[in-house]
């Protein structure tokens, strides 16, 4: 008999769209998304063409989705950082590092779908959602602080967003070129630059005229 509270596991429908959504990203690491047909995602994920259209109307609806995941998983990578308060760095460089690993990976796609110029009308609906949707939960957290008295730098949808694309500049670039700088200084810099942008400030970090902010 089943345990009370049990819940139903994925179905095989369920696992079918992971599968595409899997083999979506292991296509868009090797080749530009623009090149990429259904018949190839399809393929790579081990259903019919036909198997695709039950599950997504079109490319776009599925990097769409791709783009939630995206989005999850940085919520996930950056848990620690939301649910604190203030300028805690320590838990705002873990975050970055974790979300780096991730971009060392996938950063061929990631950049494509959120940096290309003129990547056409359907990756810039994409785009949009990234900017829309990207950026909630940290502009939740900078609201928590603001109504916590603590100062910010600015209205907290247009400080995330600003956080939001300096994140997005700096893993692109330590994607397309990863001996530039050592992994420790990016995270250091990356870390100290969201914290001025955000706060103004840099938590133990000399203020001009001596002492600390």
């Amino acid at each position: 008999m089943p345990a009370i509270g049990s819940r139903r596991g994925p179905t095989k429908g369920d696992q079918r769209e992971t599968a595409l959504l899997d083999a979506a990203r292991e296509v868009f690491r090797e080749k530009p998304i623009s090149q990429v047909t259904i018949d190839e995602l399809a393929g790579a994920a081990g259903i019919a063409r036909s198997g695709f259209y039950f599950y997504f109307e079109s490319k776009q609806a599925l990097l769409a989705a791709l783009v939630d995941q995206v989005i999850g998983e940085n919520d996930e990578e950056m848990a620690e950082f939301l649910a604190s308060e203030g300028t805690d760095r320590g838990a705002l460089r873990r975050g970055l590092g974790r979300s780096l690993a991730r971009w060392l990976v996938e950063g061929r796609w990631l950049r494509e779908a959120f940096i290309t110029p003129c990547p056409g009308p359907e990756m810039l609906q994409v785009r949009e959602r990234l900017m829309t949707n990207g950026c909630t939960a940290f502009r939740a957290r900078i609201e928590k602080d603001v109504r916590a008295g603590l100062q910010v730098s600015g209205p907290p949808e247009l400080v995330a967003t600003m956080v939001m694309n300096l994140r997005i500049m700096t893993f692109s670039d330590a994607y397309g070129d990863p001996d530039a700088y050592d992994q420790e200084v990016l995270l250091d810099s990356l870390t100290d630059a969201i914290l001025r942008l955000v706060y103004g400030t840099t938590p133990g970090v000399p203020a001009a005229g001596g002492g600390t902010k």
